[in-house]
């Protein structure tokens, strides 16, 4: 039998090729698509951008228009009725919570403190000082065991000691609440008070800083011999004078009056001892020892101006810390401080805590 042999073709066929460069067609076309895409976006971009360029103009034709119209003007008025309701409201709330804090001081009532608040309100538009202000001042009166007439009687005068003397309503309040007390005195009489301490920083070297560091020590040794506010603001006034000042002048000063009260002598009787004394030095030791002869040593030489300031002092103008507070106030920042109290007054009729916005806020 004969061997068979068969040719078997097979035949191969490649399609791969067309299909990469179909997919290629779609990459590239996808590619052309996507470029006309991006440039359509950013043309959109950029046509949004014009858009809003072009349309501010013509809104603002459009405020002024409206503005200029009668529904303009109620608008724009409506406008502005809500943001002073709202800055008075706010205003109202601090006024509220000062008043809220001088109650918590005193223990009274909101009815029973009605006499403050109005006196703070009063005060706030017609000073350099806004109400909270003021309350806050009345507060550190509270703070001080005054009560509700002796804070009515004090504060109005103790506004124009803090203006006049540059410092702040508490430094003023402890300050003049110490002497009219250390003195003996009433709050009917800080009026007085006030003026004196006020004038004697324009008669002599004494500051406020000065003041209350002398007085604090020879307050009370001058009110025990008997000599007043004026004299005693004086002699420190003096001494301030000729170099010795603040606890120096107060401590030697109250060495001085100590002793001599010891001796049953006045100062007028130590001026003319240590005056007709050959050595007067040794004289005003011998009377007050060494801390106290040198004050009294000063004085003795400059009686001719002590009496001149204790007579201006004994004589000072009722309004002379306000006329000083006014001086210190006329330039353009006192003219600032002063319409602010007044806006500060005017937003406090509107609203001062205890109105319907406050009201309707707490409810709310």
């Amino acid at each position: 039998m004969g061997k068979t042999t068969h040719v078997v073709e097979v035949q191969t066929k490649i399609t791969g090729g067309k299909a990469v460069d179909k997919l290629g067609t779609k990459i590239k076309k996808t590619g052309v698509e996507g470029a006309a895409a991006g440039g359509g976006i950013a043309a959109g971009f950029n046509a949004a951008k014009l858009a809003i360029y072009s349309a501010v103009p013509a809104l603002k034709a459009f405020t002024a228009s409206l503005a200029a119209s009668g529904i303009g003007l109620i608008v724009v008025a409506l406008g502005s009725l809500v943001t002073l309701f709202t800055k008075a409201g706010k205003k109202g709330a601090e006024f509220s919570k000062a008043i809220s804090g001088l109650g918590a001081i005193t223990g009274k009532t909101s009815e029973e403190l009605s006499v403050l608040s109005d006196q703070a309100k009063e005060l706030g538009s017609t000073t350099a000082f806004t109400a909270s202000q003021v309350v806050s001042l009345q507060t550190e009166l509270a703070k001080l065991g005054f009560t509700i007439q002796d804070i009515e009687n004090a504060t109005p005068a103790i506004l124009d000691l803090s203006a006049s003397l540059d410092v702040s309503l508490a430094e003023a309040a402890t300050f003049a609440g110490s002497v009219v007390r250390s003195f003996g005195l009433t709050t009917q009489d800080t009026l007085n008070v006030v003026n004196v301490l006020a004038d004697s920083t324009t008669k002599s070297a004494l500051n406020f800083s000065l003041l209350s560091e002398s007085l604090k020590l020879v307050a009370p040794t001058a009110k025990a011999v008997g000599l007043s506010l004026a004299d005693t603001t004086a002699l420190l006034g003096v001494l301030a004078d000729n170099g010795i000042k603040g606890s120096r002048a107060g401590t030697g000063l109250s060495r001085a009056l100590t002793d001599l009260n010891a001796k049953g002598l006045t100062l007028n009787d130590a001026y003319k001892k240590i005056n007709s004394s050959s050595n007067k030095l040794v004289t005003a030791t011998d009377l007050v020892g060494v801390v106290g002869g040198r004050a009294l040593l000063t004085l003795a030489s400059n009686t001719g101006a002590i009496n001149d300031l204790a007579d201006a002092l004994t004589n000072v103008d009722d309004a002379a810390a306000r006329l000083i507070a006014e001086k210190r106030l006329d330039n353009l920042a006192g003219d600032t401080t002063k319409l602010a109290s007044a806006w500060e007054g005017f937003l406090l009729n509107i609203e001062d805590g205890s109105g319907v916005l406050n009201k309707l806020s707490r409810g709310a």
